[in-house]
């Protein structure tokens, strides 16, 4: 439950489902993480579309990764393992999401797991 709920009407529309079935929340994690550990994480994800196979630059780079002059991967090297095609990144693993989840962390807004 990644990061769920996000909103106060999706927290209690899922307690009122969990009460429903006799349950309820007994827990909450939260994970405080710096900022750059969530870029590395985040903008570091690249998928192949047709099989869904996901890759990352640090952790489990693609074979054919080729790092430029800037220290970042070279977009046309990120090929499939197994197909040789390309890879993508999620168009929701960008800058931009990185910095949503900075902000919402410097407003206190958090995200948690509920177990």
């Amino acid at each position: 439950m990644d990061g769920f709920p996000r909103t106060l009407v999706q927290a209690e529309a899922l307690d009122k489902m969990l009460s429903e079935e006799g349950a309820a929340v007994s827990k909450v994690i939260e994970l405080s993480v710096p900022d750059s550990v969530l870029e590395e994480r985040i903008c570091g994800r690249w998928i192949h579309k047709k099989s869904g196979r996901s890759y990352h630059v640090k952790f489990a780079p693609p074979k054919s990764m080729v790092i430029g002059e800037d220290g970042k991967p070279v977009a046309e090297s990120m090929k499939d393992d197994e197909t040789g095609e390309a890879l993508m990144q999620r168009k929701d693993v960008s800058v931009l999401i990185l910095f949503h989840f900075i902000n919402a962390k410097a407003q206190n807004i958090t995200f948690s797991f509920l177990l």
